[in-house]
């Protein structure tokens, strides 16, 4: 077993740590596995599990906003399973949504099957056009170009204007069908979370959710995940990703296995 040396995190400021580790922007109101695992491969106190368990589950924004799943997930089957990062991309928009003070309706989202790092934005529209420059300034020029894109058969991604883009620049563009829609698993439950998520942020007139979409895809992207076991984030860059109150908690450490 690996030895970590970890920060020995006193009682008197466990719920501050709590707090930032969990309802932060950048926590996502996670569930507790996900807070659980952030937590403990940074600090070390007694009983911290347990602790973690009952902060996560009294959370009364969670409570709130996020329904549990009646229905098992979507398999990523009949998709082959993909060979390496960007090898096989999801892409997918949700809504209409109630509209942002932006004048944003919806959320374009694509996720890469290995490592399970998602990409968003918030849109004012789910044409072809947006899709197609979404696929372009975000995905390809951020990333590279995926090998293979996996989309359901709506209008904005069946246009002639999607097509070309795709394939002008090498991407392999495949559909669901109307009697596999699971082949989008990955991107329908991240949907589920991101959902979640933003529900514990936003104003009551869920105004300014498309201001939130950032922290809450980092939160996801830097929780581990139970397929993998590890980040999306340290799949897709090879390092793990120092959170913006990972220097707060600087105290003297001890030695836990």
């Amino acid at each position: 077993r690996i030895t970590l040396k970890l920060p020995y995190i006193p009682q008197s400021i466990i719920d501050q740590l709590l707090h930032a580790y969990h309802d932060s922007p950048t926590s996502g109101h996670l569930g507790v596995n996900k807070t659980w695992h952030k937590i403990r491969d940074r600090y070390f106190w007694p009983g911290m599990y347990n602790k973690i368990k009952e902060y996560v589950l009294s959370c009364t924004k969670c409570q709130q906003f996020k329904i549990a799943r009646t229905k098992p997930t979507g398999k990523l089957q009949p998709v082959e399973p993909p060979a390496g990062i960007l090898d096989l991309m999801g892409l997918d928009f949700i809504g209409p949504v109630p509209q942002s003070s932006s004048g944003n309706k919806y959320i374009l989202v694509c996720t890469d099957y290995l490592s399970q790092y998602a990409i968003t934005a918030a849109t004012a529209n789910c044409t072809a056009e947006t899709a197609a420059k979404f696929l372009v300034e975000k995905v390809i020029l951020q990333y590279g170009v995926p090998r293979q894109l996996l989309t359901d058969r709506g209008t904005h991604f069946m246009s002639n204007v999607f097509k070309a883009i795709a394939s002008r620049c090498g991407v392999t563009h495949t559909t669901t069908t109307t009697y596999h829609p699971q082949c989008n698993g990955l991107t329908e439950r991240f949907n589920a979370t991101l959902a979640g998520s933003l529900g514990t942020y936003v104003n009551q007139q869920q105004s300014d959710w498309d201001e939130y979409l950032p922290y809450v895809t980092f939160a996801y992207n830097t929780s581990k995940q139970s397929t993998t076991q590890m980040e999306p984030f340290k799949l897709m860059y090879g390092r793990e990703a120092l959170l913006p109150f990972d220097s707060q908690f600087d105290y003297p450490t001890v030695y836990r296995k």
